[in-house]
């Protein structure tokens, strides 16, 4: 067996994957702790009728974006921005706390947002409480500050934003998964909103969905509907990773967790060819996953190697995502999957892959739909800002 082959996986071993899933999400949802987090955001499915004006900061595993978002008649409209800026970790600089949010409210400043309530998309696990702010539980994605684990993001990002000089209402914290669910879901009518899931595979791995009381106890008994869970799939251990897989999380900072993302995201994947075919010319993990889709397109082991390490990844996502959906109700209208990152998107193969393995998995072309939205985060986070 060559190299590349120990990347290739079964349908059966797929499936061995999604019902691993399912069963740890179960777990999840009503046990605290558990491998899979299964936390809740305190929001339920958007309403379409939601309006009005909302600040937005977005950060994710390698970028940060300000803007101001307007909702009205069922349309999202960007008034302000999106200005974006590359993380200063990304470039190698090493911050404090305090210059964390102050790097962050720096990209908002000067924006015409006098009052208007702030959406913060924080794309690292953490634990919202009611009033919907944020503890950071731990960094992911390669990312290390000192400080914040443990701390209320949204309370910090509003004091930094009023050091700027901003007048902004309430802060209101959800992970980058749950807005890209409330914003596609809120845009989207193909589907239910309460039937649909979001995926992120970019940078980083995770899924939210939507959970009831009667799935959860996390879910309070009074709460209206179901509520938008993050997941934190990320660090769902699965069946059928390999020895590269266990030297890649042997070598991390954060050995023992966030397994699946570290088998999927794109932060993870060239450094998982680099532990399976080290030394090969020209070839810089630091680069990202655009050094692997290059190489896919040419021929020789390097090549063979980077096609069957996307190729996996697509494969256990589509998995994962077969895993949630044996959790929801089985009905004529299909799933909806609002799927966002770049290496989702941006690998023209990927996305196509990911369709055509979850739906021989389901063994049913029409049980899933993966929908596209532009600026799905920008819209969740808007959505969650102004709710009441």
């Amino acid at each position: 067996m060559n190299v590349a082959q120990k990347f290739s996986l079964s349908d059966a071993q797929l499936l061995d994957v999604a019902r691993a899933l399912t069963s740890k999400i179960r777990e999840g949802l009503n046990t605290e702790g558990a491998e899979i987090r299964a936390l809740p955001s305190f929001f339920g499915a958007p309403a379409r009728g939601a309006h009005g004006t909302a600040l937005v900061v977005d950060t994710g595993g390698t970028n940060m974006r300000a803007a101001v978002m307007k909702l009205e008649g069922g349309k999202a409209e960007v008034v302000a921005g999106p200005i974006k800026k590359t993380l200063p970790m990304r470039a190698g600089e090493k911050l404090t706390a305090l210059e964390f949010f102050q790097a962050q409210a720096a990209t908002a400043a000067g924006m015409p947002a006098t009052g208007a309530p702030v959406g913060y998309c924080f794309s690292y696990p953490s634990e919202n409480s009611p009033d919907r702010d944020s503890r950071l539980l731990r960094w992911t994605k390669g990312i290390d500050i000192p400080g914040v684990p443990g701390t209320l993001v949204g309370a910090q990002l509003g004091q930094a934003l009023r050091a700027q000089g901003l007048e902004i209402g309430p802060v209101r914290v959800l992970n980058d998964t749950v807005a890209s669910m409330l914003g596609g879901s809120w845009v989207n009518t193909e589907v239910p909103s309460e039937r649909c899931i979001g995926l992120i595979v970019g940078t980083g791995n995770n899924m939210a969905a939507y959970f009831g009381s009667d799935q959860s106890n996390k879910v309070p008994k009074g709460f209206a509907g179901k509520m938008a869970i993050n997941l934190e799939s990320g660090n769902f251990d699965p069946p059928h990773l390999n020895e590269f897989d266990r030297a890649l999380d042997a070598a991390s900072d954060n050995a023992g967790f966030q397994r699946f993302e570290k088998a999927v995201s794109g932060f993870y994947l060239p450094f998982l060819f680099a532990q399976a075919l080290p030394g090969v010319a020209g070839f810089d993990p630091n680069q990202g996953t655009g050094a692997l889709v290059e190489l896919r397109s040419g021929s020789g082991e390097a090549s063979e190697l980077a096609r069957a390490i996307l190729s996996r990844s697509a494969d256990l996502v589509a998995a994962s995502l077969a895993g949630v959906i044996a959790l929801y109700p089985v009905s004529s209208e299909p799933v909806g999957i609002l799927a966002e990152g770049g290496l989702f998107w941006n690998e023209p193969e990927y996305a196509p892959r990911v369709s055509s393995t979850l739906a021989r998995l389901l063994g049913n072309d029409a049980r899933a739909r993966v929908l596209k939205t532009e600026e799905a985060n920008l819209i969740g986070s808007a959505v969650a800002a102004l709710e009441p």
